[in-house]
């Protein structure tokens, strides 16, 4: 998978956390990097991701369509596919990167938030490989857990988030996914994963967007959570 890494800039004891970033639709792996690269704890490496597909006005994507409205073969199949290339990605970071396999965070903004709540709620290949996540702007799929459809064959055990510092964000006046998509988002995942450390944050003020108040809340996450001092 096409990546841009920030390497640790400050030296830590153990091996580091890996934070792994994934983009919005038409965005590219430098778009992110260049936001959160700047809130992350410097004893943590940083690699921002490529979406797999051509997004119709430029940049990439993740899946067809958007998260307020995808198209049948993301929710079909896309989805699920880059899903899955995030997992195997994961699972070869340690050799490429140097970093802790039981530290990997992940953080997405609009459909790379959706791709996160999808990764986090798939079957993983062992307990603890994913340690946390952000989900900024996206949408929690509820195909994701109903019986039938093809995105629920994926579906792991609530238990696997036992305790995982999950956070989601989202802004009152996002014209793009609007706000009732992150509020279904936190009740569909607090009665799926009740056993979660979940934290749901609005911004009254905010559009499709990484606000002031967001990073904020991103940067005492990270501090709290990714940090090796923490």
């Amino acid at each position: 998978m096409r990546h841009a890494v920030r390497p640790a800039t400050a030296s830590c004891a153990a091996a580091p956390a890996l934070l792994l970033l994934l983009h919005g639709t038409g965005d590219n792996e430098r778009g992110l990097l260049g936001v959160v690269g700047q809130l992350a704890p410097p004893d943590a490496v940083v690699v921002s991701l490529r979406g797999p597909l051509q997004a119709p006005f430029g940049g990439f994507r993740w899946f067809e369509g958007y998260s307020s409205a995808p198209e049948k073969v993301a929710l079909d199949a896309t989805v699920g596919s880059s899903s899955d290339a995030v997992l195997a990605f994961i699972e070869g970071a340690p050799a490429q990167f140097g970093t802790d396999p039981s530290r990997v965070y992940l953080l997405g903004f609009s459909q790379g938030a959706t791709l996160v709540w999808a990764t986090l709620m798939s079957r993983w290949s062992r307990p603890g490989l994913i340690a946390g996540g952000l989900a900024l702007s996206g949408r929690l799929f509820p195909e994701l857990l109903q019986s039938g459809t093809p995105l629920s064959t994926r579906l792991g055990e609530p238990s696997q988030l036992q305790g995982l510092p999950i956070f989601a964000s989202h802004g009152a006046e996002d014209p793009v996914t609007p706000v009732g998509f992150g509020r279904e988002n936190a009740r569909l995942f607090r009665a799926w994963a009740p056993g979660a450390d979940f934290e749901y944050v609005e911004d009254p003020d905010a559009g499709h967007e990484i606000s002031r108040t967001v990073a904020a809340g991103v940067t005492h996450w990270l501090k709290q959570h990714v940090a090796s001092s923490s």
